[in-house]
């Protein structure tokens, strides 16, 4: 009987220190995404124009490289209102590497075709949401920007024209 009191002992202290020493490890090692906070490089200016009118002209930051594409905005915890991602997509695979995760901020999505001009616009895409998945083969460039401002700045499918100037002059 003493033999086994003393086993179920030994069992309670080893599931005991074994658990705190799990939550003492959780403690040490944190999501570094949380900490983590990017900040916006303007690489160029985008003009946007619906028939001959200018309506709206921001700053953006280019994804222009398979890391900056994949990364986007995360880790992002604000857009200014006049910013926005570029994507440059050089092939057909760079869209599918675009998504939600670790995302902060809720966003517009607009895809723009090879004649510049606004194919679709995906509006108020919320952290952590699918992104929806249509005909890729049109699509030259994506632009993230605020949820709301393509309403709010009069973004309009197939209408919308943009017009960029790289102010880093590289791509």
């Amino acid at each position: 009987m003493k033999k086994i009191k003393i086993k179920f002992l030994l069992i309670l202290f080893f599931l005991f220190s074994a658990s705190e020493k799990s939550e003492n490890e959780e403690s040490l090692f944190f999501d570094v995404g949380d900490q983590l906070e990017i900040e916006f490089l303007k690489n160029g200016e985008l003009y946007m124009k619906n028939e001959n009118f200018l309506i709206k002209k921001i700053d953006v930051e280019l994804a222009n490289t398979p890391i900056k594409i994949k990364n986007g905005l995360m880790y992002r915890s604000s857009l200014k209102e006049n910013r926005g991602m570029l994507f440059l997509l050089t092939n057909k695979e760079d869209i599918h590497q675009i998504n939600m995760k670790n995302m902060r901020i809720p966003l517009d999505i607009i895809y723009i075709d090879y004649f510049n001009t606004v194919f679709f616009i995906n509006k108020y895409v919320y952290p952590m949401n699918r992104i929806e998945k249509f005909n890729i083969s049109k699509i030259k460039y994506i632009l993230e920007i605020n949820a709301g401002m393509s309403d709010k700045w009069g973004i309009k499918q197939e209408k919308t024209k943009i017009f960029l100037i790289n102010t880093n002059n590289k791509y």
